[in-house]
């Protein structure tokens, strides 16, 4: 049993600035969850601090894959009550004067990920959305 997830947002701003807010702490910060010393470069670590939740203790942690600006960013994505190693890829393409958003998370297997992907899918739907605010209150366009 695997469950992917794939979601996509138009953004009214460009590309690079949509990276800015998918790779410098500050704004990660604002829109996801906070990370201290976030680097946009393959091989660098990270950890983001949310507010823990049941048994999960908030924290994820990540290595970065993939860092292609402005257009492919990817890194795992695993907490402390996922089984999997799971994969997180943004890809930004420009559209009509503005940005198309693809958010792809992948690797979720066996039936307790499986779960926690239902639940992740329902978390990024409503943090694509302040995503596409933050990108829009910086880019005021």
């Amino acid at each position: 049993m695997e469950k992917n997830i794939r979601k996509e947002i138009f953004c009214d701003s460009t590309p690079e600035e949509v990276w800015e807010a998918l790779t410098v702490s500050t704004e990660i910060s604002a829109w996801l969850m906070p990370v201290a010393d976030f680097k946009a470069e393959v091989g660098a670590t990270f950890m983001m601090q949310a507010k823990p939740m049941g048994k999960w203790d908030g924290k994820i942690y990540g290595t970065i894959l993939i860092a292609d600006k402005p257009r492919i960013l990817s890194y795992t994505w695993k907490g402390d009550q996922m089984k999997s190693n799971t994969v997180i890829k943004w890809t930004l393409t420009p559209l009509n004067d503005g940005t198309l958003v693809i958010l792809e998370h992948s690797g979720f297997s066996g039936f307790s990920d499986f779960i926690l992907g239902l639940f992740h899918a329902m978390g990024w739907n409503k943090f694509l959305k302040k995503l596409k605010k933050r990108v829009t209150e910086n880019g005021k366009r």
